[in-house]
């Protein structure tokens, strides 16, 4: 509310206070107010003046601040995106040779993934920065697609280390049959107890210092995503309710939601 016509010293503005016993028109929140995805939390009342080549003005500023409902957003999507994560962990603890369930597991969540973000862009007005969902879906499509990844590591690991071992067994010759001695008996002196296994069952049972399962993949998985997933969600929370000043002791005191710039 303003006044270019007239200046301030003409006319000044100044909001009327419940506490003043003559004021019957001070701005009141009605505890009655229901919205479907926004929560009525604050009314902020601000004067201001406006300086001009022509004088300066008395402005009168009224600002309603809601907060979005945010019970919708939990169930519909950061919920579900959460249990698709925690479902394609499953295929970690799935037989390695089972290569039909964990490529369905991972191809299912992925799609599923894809899903929650494309449905809740449609929701959701369009806007040209990133949104707070879009990074929560953003980071969870990424650990599935991750899942997946994990698989095919897995697989070529497998591979490799078979393709390893059939090298090895093509390039080992079994050893020619020793040629009779007849004087082995008379020969005791001769120490035979440290020679080297010539049956290709006795190399194969030698343990391979350069050999890496490709089970230990599996193995750190196991551990490294949900730590990853817990950390992302603890930091996340964190810097948005920080964001919204909704943090306890840490946020902002609450009239500073109040704040903004003064109008000219």
């Amino acid at each position: 509310m303003c006044s270019d016509a007239y200046s301030t010293a003409e006319i000044e503005y100044k909001w009327c206070t419940s506490k003043e016993p003559n004021c019957s028109t001070a701005v009141k929140a009605d505890a009655n107010i229901e919205l479907s995805s926004y929560k009525f939390t604050k009314i902020c009342q601000k004067r201001t003046l406006a300086s001009t080549s022509s004088g300066t003005y008395s402005r009168l500023r009224v600002s309603f601040i809601f907060d979005r409902d945010s019970g919708f957003y939990f169930l519909q999507i950061f919920f579900p995106a959460s249990l698709v994560v925690v479902l394609s962990w499953i295929s970690f603890w799935i037989n390695r040779d089972s290569a039909p369930s964990r490529t369905l597991i991972g191809t299912m969540t992925v799609l599923t993934e894809t899903h929650l973000m494309t449905g809740t862009n449609r929701r959701l007005p369009p806007v040209a920065y990133v949104k707070a969902v879009d990074v929560f879906l953003g980071f969870c499509y990424l650990l599935v697609i991750l899942a997946l990844i994990e698989y095919a590591c897995v697989a070529y690991s497998k591979k490799k280390n078979e393709d390893r071992r059939r090298r090895e067994k093509k390039t080992e010759h079994k050893p020619a049959p020793p040629t009779p001695d007849i004087l082995h008996d008379v020969r005791l002196a001769e120490c035979t107890c440290n020679a080297a296994p010539t049956s290709i069952i006795a190399v194969i049972k030698q343990s391979n210092r350069f050999c890496v399962s490709h089970s230990h993949i599996d193995i750190v998985s196991r551990a490294a995503f949900p730590l990853v997933f817990i950390l992302f969600n603890t930091l996340f929370w964190l810097i948005l309710l920080y964001k919204s000043k909704r943090l306890p002791y840490i946020s902002e005191h609450e009239g500073d939601r109040c704040d903004a710039p003064d109008l000219h």
